[in-house]
């Protein structure tokens, strides 16, 4: 069962938000779209209630597409963050009829062998710091997280195993695999931070090779900007929506 939580009025337009890993609550500062947007944010695996779930893209999308199918919308629009927006990537080549549109936040899709290998190499380091409260509770209150969230995030990261922190690298999406992409017609931003890494500026220029995704570089930012700087990405995204939901 996947669960997810709802802001906003059933009957506005809707929008799929999909966190980045471990991170439920990314667009915490992007809930304030549900004034005049139905927004939905599912758990997705290793995060809220499917936190101890591996991540496996092909069963996350299926499960998402059914959601999207419950919804009884004629199309919505999907916006990811990080390992959200390859899942959002995968979702629009899959069933591109579904969404109106598409927002990419720091998709990283060109995921080389010694990137995946270093950074599950440091993972069983990393993921042993998601079950030290305190410090999860000091990120959440770093990203601007109400104090209800960063405790929460604290709550279910403890159950977050070694397996589910690697399969956020292990399964990342490379978009060389994916052609479908290639076809995707519906209107389509990507972003990402000028602090970024490198992989990460090569992989909104593989984006952009769809003529229908538009990209954009926000000076001065990092991975985390859409809880950090909501002041920057907030009126980008409000008017992209209002074109094209």
């Amino acid at each position: 069962m996947l669960y997810y939580d709802e802001y906003g009025n059933r009957e506005n337009p809707t929008i799929l938000l999909l966190h980045g890993a471990a991170a439920l609550d990314t667009f915490c500062r992007q809930y304030c779209l549900s004034d005049s947007c139905h927004l939905v944010v599912p758990h997705l695996p290793g995060a809220g209630k499917a936190a101890a779930e591996i991540y496996v893209p092909e069963k996350t999308v299926d499960e998402l597409l059914e959601l999207v199918n419950s919804l009884h919308k004629e199309r919505i629009g999907v916006i990811g963050h990080s390992l959200g927006s390859q899942i959002a990537i995968m979702l629009v080549s899959k069933k591109p009829e579904l969404f109106s549109f598409a927002v990419f936040l720091s998709a990283w899709v060109n995921p080389k062998p010694k990137t995946i290998q270093m950074y599950c190499s440091m993972a069983s380091i990393t993921q042993k710091t998601l079950h030290w409260s305190w410090l999860v509770r000091f990120q959440g209150k770093y990203w601007k997280y109400t104090q209800k969230q960063a405790d929460y995030m604290a709550e279910y990261s403890k159950q977050i195993t070694l397996p589910v922190y690697q399969s956020f690298f292990t399964n990342t999406l490379d978009l060389s695999k994916l052609p479908a992409y290639q076809s995707v017609a519906i209107p389509m931003l990507a972003i990402c931070g000028s602090k970024e890494v490198k992989d990460m500026k090569a992989s909104l220029a593989m984006l952009a090779q769809n003529s229908n995704c538009q990209t954009m570089t926000l000076q001065g930012v990092n991975h985390d900007f859409p809880m950090r700087n909501a002041e920057q990405l907030n009126p980008i995204l409000e008017k992209f929506i209002l074109k094209h939901i």
